[in-house]
C-alpha cells in the first residue's frame, strides 16, 4: 500500500507524501452523516479545516471535484441541496470507497503519482486509486 497523507496547495487537495516539518500540513478529514440520502448507502459528507471547507462534486458529465466553504453540521439539513457534497461510502479490507452522490458511478480518487490532487473517477486504474485509509485521530 501506498500511504500518502492530504494536504492543501493552491487551494486544492492533495495527496503526496510529507515528512519531517512538512508532516504539520496534512489536513484531518472529518466526516458526517448525510441522513437525507438512504442510510443503507452510507452516505456522508466529507469536510476538512474543521469541517469548514467541504468537497463537492456538482452534477456534469465531466464531474470535477473542488472544496468549497460550507458547514459540515449544516449541510445534512441542506435534503437534496446535499448532493454535490454527499459521497456513499463502502469498505473492503480496511479501505475505504466513495461514490458521488451527485454524479453516480465516479469515485473520489487519488493520483497514482505523488503530491497530485484529488479528483474522480469511474475506476481504479494505472493512474487513479480509488481506496483510502484512514487513521483515527
Amino acid at each position: 500500500m501506498d500511504q500518502k497523507s492530504l494536504y492543501l496547495r493552491n487551494d486544492q487537495l492533495v495527496a503526496g507524501h510529507l515528512q519531517g516539518a512538512n508532516a504539520a500540513l496534512e489536513e484531518k478529514v472529518f466526516w458526517v452523516p448525510n441522513r437525507s440520502f438512504a442510510q443503507a448507502r452510507l452516505p456522508v459528507i466529507l469536510g476538512i479545516q474543521n469541517g469548514t471547507r467541504c468537497l463537492a462534486s456538482r452534477a456534469a458529465p465531466q464531474p470535477t471535484l473542488r472544496l468549497e466553504d460550507a458547514d459540515i453540521r449544516a449541510l445534512p439539513h441542506a435534503g437534496e441541496a446535499s448532493a454535490p457534497f454527499t459521497f456513499f461510502r463502502s469498505y473492503k479490507d480496511g479501505l475505504w470507497r466513495f461514490e458521488s452522490a451527485a454524479n453516480p458511478g465516479w469515485f473520489l480518487c487519488t493520483s497514482a503519482r505523488a503530491h497530485e490532487p484529488l479528483g474522480l473517477s469511474r475506476g481504479p486504474d494505472a493512474t487513479h486509486v480509488l481506496d483510502f485509509y484512514f487513521q483515527l485521530c
